[in-house]
């Protein structure tokens, strides 16, 4: 059963300020062979195309184009769609080339609203295999030029890098929850807030919160061991930090009782919601026998496949790759 994000939880996720879904990775927007891929196929376009960014989120793929449009003195007209509700603008002063594209959010791929035969290039990155695929490829079909319309997707494959580190996270994210410490976080907190309201400890309590904070030393030596064997730990590691912070002795006097208690449950949220986007991604990748459907359904439709293919990112799989020409 697809485990896929809404449009609040993913409008909540372009909040934060990133241009790709990759939060924290490609804070320059795409490069290497992803980009490369991209300006071969806005290499073939006119030089006034009409350009359609398909879950075009922040504009990570929009902005390549804009970018390709500008170092080359072309005059591409760019859309970006996306069905929640996106905040590419917040990004325009990173990114002056953002307002040159034309952002239209909380608007489905399926159902675009765009006037039929009005793109030349249709687009998309790690967005189409999100949405409903034959309602998608038939809204390429009605939008593209025929004949010479393009499309070309770069999609999530359930053998690629990508995934592993996703599944990899889930397993992260599960060790972290295993643990307890946000449990026994919470119980050293209602102690320490008994004292910040003047009420001392009894004998037995002040037993109980050394007895609590050797729990919580235990325990995030426990996750620090473990992060020791991962290749890329970064999930355990920010969450027994922010631990570590919280309970850090040269903070004592600067974080109240209450603010703890506020980054325990922010820390518990931002699990939760890390978990919610790798099942979301683990979701959407497609096996090989799912693109082999793809091409099956757009030949079915009238599309000429020109390409279908991996590629590699750092010397590993990243994702696959599809291009067509639209029918006559």
């Amino acid at each position: 059963m697809a485990e896929r994000l809404s449009a609040d939880q993913w409008a909540a996720y372009w909040k934060n300020r990133t241009i790709t879904s990759f939060h924290g990775a490609f804070t320059l927007n795409y490069d290497g062979a992803i980009k490369t891929y991209w300006e071969t196929q806005f290499s073939r376009l006119p030089a006034n195309a009409r350009v359609l960014d398909l879950g075009t989120g922040n504009g990570a793929l929009a902005l390549l184009a804009a970018r390709y449009a500008h170092d080359h003195g072309l005059d591409f007209r760019i859309t970006g769609i996306d069905f929640s509700d996106i905040q590419p603008m917040e990004l325009q002063s990173e990114n002056p080339l953002l307002k040159n594209i034309c952002f239209i959010g909380n608007t489905p791929m399926e159902k675009t609203g765009l006037e039929t035969g009005s793109q030349d290039f249709i687009m998309s990155q790690f967005g189409f295999e999100y949405g409903d695929r034959q309602a998608s490829i038939r809204e390429i079909k009605r939008l593209l030029v025929p004949a010479s319309g393009r499309f070309a997707a770069m999609m999530h494959h359930q053998d690629s890098a990508i995934l592993t580190q996703a599944r990899e996270a889930l397993q992260q994210i599960h060790q972290c929850e295993k643990s307890g410490l946000t449990e026994i976080a919470e119980r050293l907190v209602e102690l320490q807030q008994q004292v910040a309201g003047n009420r001392p400890l009894t004998a037995l309590q002040q037993q109980q919160a050394q007895q609590i904070q050797h729990q919580l030393a235990q325990g995030i030596e426990k996750l620090t061991r473990y992060a020791r064997q991962l290749k890329d730990p970064s999930h355990v590691q920010m969450f027994t930090h922010n631990l570590m912070q919280l309970f850090d002795r040269r903070n004592a006097t600067r974080i109240t009782p209450e603010q703890r208690r506020q980054a325990i449950s922010l820390l518990r949220s931002e699990n939760e919601n890390y978990r919610r986007r790798m099942k979301d991604l683990r979701s959407a990748a497609c096996s090989d026998q799912e693109f082999t459907n793809l091409q099956r359904d757009m030949k079915k439709r009238g599309f000429l496949i020109e390409e279908i293919a991996p590629i590699k990112y750092a010397g590993q799989h990243f994702a696959h790759a599809i291009a067509a020409v639209a029918p006559q």
